[in-house]
């Protein structure tokens, strides 16, 4: 059951919006946020290199790199979270069977039931003892580490077996060095080809500091979301007094109507043709905003979780390769401005009635409407309605 719970939880991370299955080949976009290669490639397609193309999530704009989508950032963290909850799931459903075994005997036809007892991570593969001894005596490149199996590890406890991130230059190098020029986790041959007259620092070190920052932007921006639940709170009030004017106006409408009969019929249904048309106006134009700010709410609250499962689970090169993408994105979100930057305008709509006591027009002895739509230049966080 618990392992089931932290597999679900991590599916908050490891899920494609667009496809909504688990990543494949996961692309971070500068917004931070992630999907798999071939719907990034299918969402922008028709785009060329250097062309603007649109977040499907936030809708913030990205440029097509040199060499197209496939020249997009890999996701490192999110796709050791996806081997992690493969693992994690196979864990979970009793004694796991050796991979190197199956593959051997399924070519001979025969049945195999030998029961794995560690997990390489550079192969990817489950291994019996016999397999893994074999397996130590090659020479082959990357780190290949081994992590023993056991049905008693959780989600978390992986995360922490899992080596630190290999160099992309030097595949049997760990990144241990933070190079604060280039902003990058390199390895010490890297450091000392490429990088020793730039300044670097210790990788554990630095991710400690950015991690700290992390946690200070989630704190900002969870004041951010904060103000989208009071803005909607706002906005849902001001809908029910507009509500409750319209029945209003709809009752005095109808009232001198019937005072009036026939006389003034025509009258009152134009009237009310011009309350009705004003109220699906101000509705619709109410969802519309409603809709923007909670989607720019889940948008901040989907970063604040995103950034919080890396500053957690996260290695220190994965603190330290995101936490740069992360916190520019965290100010940028922070900047964001419910009086200017919402996509949709939202206007506030006076309504009133009054009956004028004259007999020199049938239409102004019926009465006259008043609709007086406010623009919004005023803060959302204040918004009131005016009775005239």
């Amino acid at each position: 059951m618990a392992a089931s719970v932290a597999i679900r939880r991590l599916e908050n991370v490891t899920e494609c919006a667009i496809c909504v299955g688990d990543l494949t080949d996961a692309r971070v976009l500068p917004c931070v946020h992630t999907f798999c290669l071939g719907c990034i490639e299918k969402w922008s397609q028709n785009k060329q290199t250097r062309e603007k193309v649109s977040c499907p999530i936030c809708r913030e704009e990205f440029e097509i790199p040199e060499g197209g989508t496939t020249a997009l950032p890999k996701n490192c963290f999110v796709e050791k979270l996806l081997e992690v909850k493969k693992l994690s799931t196979t864990l979970s459903q009793g004694d796991v069977v050796c991979d190197v075994c199956c593959d051997d005997k399924e070519m001979s036809g025969e049945r195999v039931t030998k029961k794995a007892s560690v997990y390489c991570v550079d192969c990817r593969r489950n291994m019996c003892e016999q397999c893994c001894r074999h397996h130590q005596k090659f020479r082959l490149p990357g780190v290949h580490k081994l992590i023993e199996i056991s049905s008693e590890l959780d989600v978390d406890e992986l995360l922490l077996k899992f080596p630190e991130n290999v160099c992309d230059k030097h595949p049997d190098k760990c990144t241990e060095i933070y190079c604060f020029d280039c902003k990058e986790a390199v390895c010490m041959m890297c450091y000392i080809t490429s990088h020793n007259s730039h300044k670097c620092s210790d990788i554990k070190q630095v991710a400690k500091d950015l991690g700290k920052q992390m946690a200070s932007n989630a704190e900002n921006l969870a004041a951010k979301v904060a103000e989208c639940q009071t803005v909607l709170k706002n906005i849902d009030e001001n809908e029910k007094i507009f509500c409750n004017k319209v029945a209003e106006s709809e009752k005095l409408i109808c009232e001198r109507a019937e005072e009036l009969k026939q006389m003034i019929e025509s009258h009152k249904q134009s009237l009310l043709e011009q309350l009705s048309v004003s109220k699906d106006k101000q509705l619709k134009q109410t969802a519309s905003v409603c809709e923007e700010i909670e989607r720019h709410q889940i948008v901040v609250e989907n970063f604040i979780r995103y950034s919080n499962e890396v500053k957690e689970k996260g290695t220190a090169c994965d603190i330290a390769k995101l936490a740069g993408k992360l916190n520019a994105r965290s100010e940028e979100l922070q900047k964001f401005s419910m009086d200017k930057d919402l996509n949709t305008d939202y206007n506030v709509t006076e309504v009133s009635f009054t009956s004028l006591q004259t007999d020199d027009d049938l239409k102004q002895l019926f009465g006259n409407l008043a609709i007086d739509v406010h623009g919004m230049c005023t803060s959302l966080c204040s918004l009131k309605f005016h009775d005239w």
